[in-house]
């Protein structure tokens, strides 16, 4: 081999080497490049997910809040009908006691309404045509503090009685004292009913 041919052959060689050299680097570099790309899709798919996992949690959560919420709403409902029932039934009760009963509690709530000077109850025809014989010498007795007249004349009342003095009308029939207490017997009647709820 010549000097010329050594030299074309040392030249190869090393060519040859730098190229193998580069190659490597460059095959290094793709490598590197590939696996950041990888770790980068990677990345961006879990934020995805993670977004995505997120929005269906929250989603969900909506839901379920919601349907609990339409679920209170019902049994509140339930309830509040359960209770109207229950003060409907203890007011037909009361209208439909009888009389001694019925008169008894009518005499209670005279006095308990009664004010100083002339006044005048009226009851509905059916409680005038039952009322006991002496029932306005008890109420004479249950109300000292002034005079309460039975008017003869009936009134269109369901239960109870309208306790006039003058120009003031006391509205003591069952269904307005009830409308009046509602609250207050909602809650008693709430409490009997769903206590062990």
């Amino acid at each position: 081999m010549t000097g010329l041919e050594a030299i074309l052959a040392q030249i190869e060689k090393d060519a040859q080497s730098q190229a193998e050299a580069l190659l490597s680097i460059a095959r290094q570099e793709a490598q590197d490049s590939l696996e950041e790309a990888q770790q980068e899709a990677q990345r961006q798919s879990k934020e995805v997910l993670d977004r995505a996992q997120a929005q269906a949690d929250a989603i969900r959560q909506r839901a379920e809040s919601a349907a609990l919420l339409e679920k209170r709403d019902q049994l509140l409902l339930c309830k509040q009908r359960l209770i109207r029932e229950a003060l409907d039934q203890v007011c037909d009760s009361i209208e439909n006691a009888p009389t001694e009963e019925y008169f008894s509690l009518l005499l209670e709530l005279a006095a308990r309404s009664a004010q100083p000077g002339q006044g005048t109850l009226y009851l509905n025809a059916r409680d005038l045509d039952r009322m006991p014989a002496n029932f306005q010498q008890a109420l004479d007795q249950e109300t000292p503090q002034g005079k309460i007249t039975v008017s003869k004349t009936p009134r269109d009342l369901e239960s109870g009685f309208v306790l006039e003095y003058g120009p003031i009308e006391m509205d003591c029939t069952f269904p307005a004292l009830f409308r009046d207490a509602y609250d207050q017997l909602r809650d008693a009647v709430g409490t009997i009913l769903f206590s062990q709820v």
